[in-house]
């Protein structure tokens, strides 16, 4: 599935990254078709971000020129262009800094295979303390400066209709269960498992929807791109609802609006695009 209209960072080949590494793709990140699947791919990606290296930021901290913080992952996007997935083969993901603002920054990311651009994301992170988010150091501005990537800042993402942290919006509503392997270091559920939650809620929303005599191709109706807004703590043990509408579709795609509650509050919300599946009526 490729898309119309591509970010940015579809745009940039190998060399317009200041940072380009090698992942390897394990057994568990095809999906049952055979190819990468789009939750593998944020855990794809974030392997060469996060260890992306600010070196004058880290000698501030060091020194005890900034005070504690926190890092807080806010919202990412992660877009398949092209079906691709071997065990043990090599992925180059190139990595560089989108657009920078007062208290954030975001990071920009490529993902080649012999040359050819397969996958884009944007990661978007917030510094905060205990009194909420803080303006971004110089040397950390410096840091960030010497990563930024060619074409400018993005078009900032449309905000969300505020009825999508209502319960009552949609239509559908999957119930999903936290699990042990889903905590990560910060005793919280961690972004790709909560991405993964946003699959199965699409699969059994299909599934509802089609019977069980298209159980076996669900898979193939899985998004292909995601945009997600993480808007508070997700924690382990906890039952939580996802929220489905599917806001529409042509002769090949829909496009589901999702969102995470715990009773009523909402703890994020995602846009995904997905193949439409056979006999899905966009307003089911």
């Amino acid at each position: 599935m490729t898309t119309d209209a591509p970010p940015d960072s579809a745009l940039l080949t190998e060399e317009d990254f200041p940072d380009r590494q090698d992942v390897v793709q394990r057994f568990g990140d095809l999906a049952p078709d055979g190819t990468t699947s789009t939750v593998a791919l944020s855990r794809l990606f974030e392997h060469p971000r996060v260890g992306l290296r600010f070196p004058r930021f880290a000698c501030l901290v060091a020194d005890g020129g900034f005070g504690s913080y926190q890092i807080l992952f806010v919202g990412q996007r992660v877009e398949r262009h092209a079906a691709f997935g071997r065990v043990g083969a090599e992925v180059r993901v190139g990595t560089g800094i989108r657009a920078v603002g007062r208290s954030s920054y975001t990071y920009g990311q490529g993902m080649f295979v012999d040359g050819r651009p397969v996958a884009t994301a944007e990661a978007t992170i917030v510094l905060a303390d205990r009194s909420g988010p803080v303006a971004l150091p110089d040397e950390l501005l410096a840091d960030l400066e010497e990563l930024q990537l060619p074409g400018g800042a993005p078009k900032a993402a449309s905000r969300p209709d505020p009825r999508r942290r209502e319960r009552e919006y949609y239509p559908a509503v999957a119930t999903v269960h936290s699990r042990v392997g889903d905590v990560d270091l910060n005793r919280h559920v961690n972004y790709i498992a909560q991405l993964g939650w946003y699959d199965d809620a699409v699969a059994s929303h299909a599934h509802d929807v089609l019977g069980d005599d298209a159980a076996r191709t669900l898979t193939r109706y899985l998004p292909w791109r995601y945009q997600v807004a993480y808007l508070g703590e997700v924690l382990h043990p906890r039952s939580y609802d996802i929220g489905i509408a599917a806001s529409g579709q042509d002769e090949n795609t829909v496009q589901y609006e999702l969102g995470m509650f715990d009773g009523g509050r909402c703890l994020g919300t995602a846009d995904a695009s997905a193949p439409r599946p056979v006999g899905l009526d966009a307003a089911a």
